[in-house]
């Protein structure tokens, strides 16, 4: 599903795209194939790969926003296929050794979101992002933007893409400017007040969201809501 020229939705559970499990996987076009970004519960890796080849071209590479199993759980099947897979600094002790509590699957089984029979896959992923740091993958420049608050290990990727801004939220922030704060370790508003301000002032064109629709235009409007409302003295909205 293209939504841009270069950018194309490949995976959704939302949309039914891809396996209900599955966050929004978005792949970019490069110079060398296709890119990923988040790569889906690993239920339908294959189909996410055969959308994005329809697009782009095989894909060549992988970036995560953050380790919870809907956006990180398709990456050893990539690395089957050797496909290597970007995941931020912080992800990395979650997704080799994180227990249920911390990856946030003990609330979701709880809450019946996932099968009491569900385990998580760990691995150990090909290459690190640096929050603060520029990533070149494919071809392309990723600025690796630290957006705690859903999640502790959270990023978001900005990259110029058709003339655009083009940010890669993850679950952090949608485009009604409400946040997703969760009742689970990880999961902070003192994270979202000091983070949030990462991505103020930034000119975001298009805000490519972890669930739900994008925004492909003001995105930086959407941010700015956020921030108005966690410098307020209410909880902001929020989603799940």
């Amino acid at each position: 599903m293209r939504l841009t020229d270069s950018i194309a939705l490949v995976g959704s559970g939302d949309a039914r795209l891809t396996d209900p499990y599955d966050c929004n996987i978005y792949a970019i076009k490069s110079q060398e194939g296709a890119l990923l970004i988040d790569t889906g519960g690993g239920g339908d890796t294959e189909l996410i790969l055969e959308n994005a080849r329809h697009t782009f071209g095989d894909v060549v590479g992988a970036l995560i926003t953050h380790a919870h199993a809907d956006h990180a759980q398709g990456g050893p099947e990539l690395q089957d296929r050797d496909i290597p897979v970007v995941a931020p600094t912080p992800s990395v002790p979650l997704l080799t050794e994180g227990t249920e509590t911390e990856l946030g699957i003990t609330a979701a089984k709880r809450d019946s979101v996932y099968p009491d029979d569900y385990e998580y896959s760990h691995y150990t992923p090909d290459q690190t992002a640096t929050p603060g740091s520029i990533l070149e993958l494919g071809g392309r420049q990723f600025d690796i933007v630290q957006i705690r608050g859903h999640a502790s290990d959270h990023v978001a990727y900005l990259t110029e893409v058709d003339g655009l801004t083009a940010c890669f939220i993850g679950d952090a922030v949608y485009p009604d400017g409400s946040i997703s704060l969760l009742n689970t370790p990880g999961s902070s508003l003192a994270a979202y007040r000091t983070d949030i301000e990462n991505l103020v002032g930034r000119g975001i064109d298009a805000l490519f969201t972890g669930h739900g629709l994008p925004r492909l235009r003001d995105g930086q409007d959407s941010i700015d809501q956020a921030a108005d409302a966690l410098a307020g003295m209410y909880t902001p909205p929020s989603r799940t």
